[in-house]
């Protein structure tokens, strides 16, 4: 049994157009039957050569096609010497079958490079992010690196050292001057802060406050203070002095003085 869609054949086609063409002329119907299938079948050949031509036209000129469509056009020409290129006859639709074959090749290898510059395209760019995730070298601004975070301002430590160191030789009754330098230290990469204390020169039985401000990053700083008098003959003076921190924690320093006694 003829399946319904063989109907539509351009080998179909022809036979019944041959068959009716062979019934009288004067039967009516068959005149319309015949009408009917060749505008039907020229009308089709028609659409199909025009949407052909259209789409060949469009890539005919790309060179990766070059070579393939001038084999093809040679065997057109070897195959029907008297029909030209994109002007065959209506009536004959047998030698549209291995053009339209050329034709589906050629969209088939043309989606198959668009394919497959897609996908070198994407494996290139995951390389590339891979690679400057990782720290490799790569255009554009580079990203700026993580904040770091500070560490809790606090004081670690306070060094003490005196001038003079001594004053042994020195008469008796000279007016001298004593001078005092604390250093302090703090936690490294802190954000910085107000270091408060209390001085003495005195030995702790008496003192006076006083600040120092450290910056962001800043781990020693050093502050001086001075005794200044003449030297007692019964050795009262001068005496050991130090520092006593009480902000941004608590922490004492040693207390240091000029060694010797005055003659």
């Amino acid at each position: 049994m003829m399946h319904q869609d063989d109907f539509f054949t351009p080998e179909e086609v022809d036979r019944q157009i041959d068959q009716v063409s062979q019934l009288k002329e004067g039967e009516r119907a068959d005149a319309e039957a015949l009408a009917y299938l060749r505008s039907y079948y020229q009308a089709d050949a028609q659409q199909e050569q025009d949407t052909l031509d259209r789409i060949w036209n469009r890539i005919a000129g790309a060179t990766l096609f070059e070579q393939d469509r001038q084999e093809s056009e040679n065997k057109l020409t070897m195959q029907n010497p008297q029909t030209p290129y994109g002007a065959r006859a209506m009536g004959s639709s047998r030698g549209s079958h291995p053009r339209r074959t050329s034709l589906m090749q050629r969209l088939g290898i043309l989606a198959a490079a668009v394919f497959l510059v897609a996908l070198v395209g994407s494996m290139a760019m995951v390389f590339y992010a891979v690679r400057h995730n990782n720290g490799g070298t790569g255009s554009g601004n580079p990203t700026a690196p993580p904040a770091t975070a500070h560490a809790p301002f606090k004081v670690t430590s306070v060094d003490m050292s005196v001038t003079p160191a001594s004053i042994a030789g020195i008469a008796c009754g000279t007016n001298l001057t004593v001078t005092y330098t604390a250093t302090f230290h703090v936690v490294p990469n802190s954000a910085g802060g107000v270091v408060q204390f209390g001085y003495t020169v005195n030995n702790g039985r008496g003192q006076s406050m006083a600040s120092l401000t450290f910056g962001p990053g800043e781990t020693t700083k050093t502050y001086t203070f001075t005794w200044s008098g003449a030297l007692p003959a019964d050795h009262t003076y001068p005496e050991p002095g130090g520092v006593q921190v009480t902000s941004p924690n608590a922490i004492t320093s040693a207390l240091v003085g000029p060694t010797g006694m005055c003659k």
